[in-house]
């Protein structure tokens, strides 16, 4: 029976870690996600007391394998690596990992932030268009003529008000 090592790691979204791992060679089939953490199994199909949200059953991993999991903490996803199977997915293919995640989530963080700047340009132009509205509205009760004109991205609004 091996024993399992744990060992921490800063990746805190699962999203990104999946990817991660399908990168590596696990894709979406071959994992597990669990809300609630799941026992690992050993070699022979034992139940492990070490539990894990995202698990990679022994099957997966190779003959005479354990399972490998991945534990989620508030500070990041802790691996469970058997020590016999510490020689595969150990620091080194953690390290894999990791640079995979930082990929994925670097993209994904650009991704949100592309939304969001679509989401506040929207909203300016939003704003920009009631006030707009609001100044011909206004403009029209007090008898002024609009002239508009726009320059790109400006609008000029000209007010003309004959008296005689």
């Amino acid at each position: 029976m091996s024993a399992y090592i744990t060992l921490l790691t800063p990746m805190t979204d699962e999203e990104c870690l999946l990817a991660a791992l399908a990168d590596v060679g696990f894709d979406r089939t071959k994992v597990e996600v669990h809300a609630s953490p799941a026992h690992l199994l050993g070699y022979q199909g034992d139940s492990r007391a070490q539990i894990a949200n995202i698990v990679i059953r022994r099957q997966h991993v190779g003959g005479s394998s354990n399972d490998v999991g991945f534990l989620a903490t508030p500070t990041g996803y802790q691996a469970i690596v058997s020590e016999y199977d510490r020689s595969r997915f150990g620091a080194g293919w953690l390290t894999q990992i990791h640079g995979r995640y930082q990929a994925h989530a670097f993209a994904k963080q650009e991704q949100l932030a592309a939304e969001a700047r679509r989401r506040m340009e929207a909203e300016r132009q939003r704003l920009v268009e009631a006030q707009r509205k609001a100044v011909h509205e206004k403009a029209k009760k007090l008898g002024y003529q609009i002239k508009e004109s726009r320059e790109g991205e400006t609008i000029r609004l000209v007010l003309v008000k004959r008296t005689y």
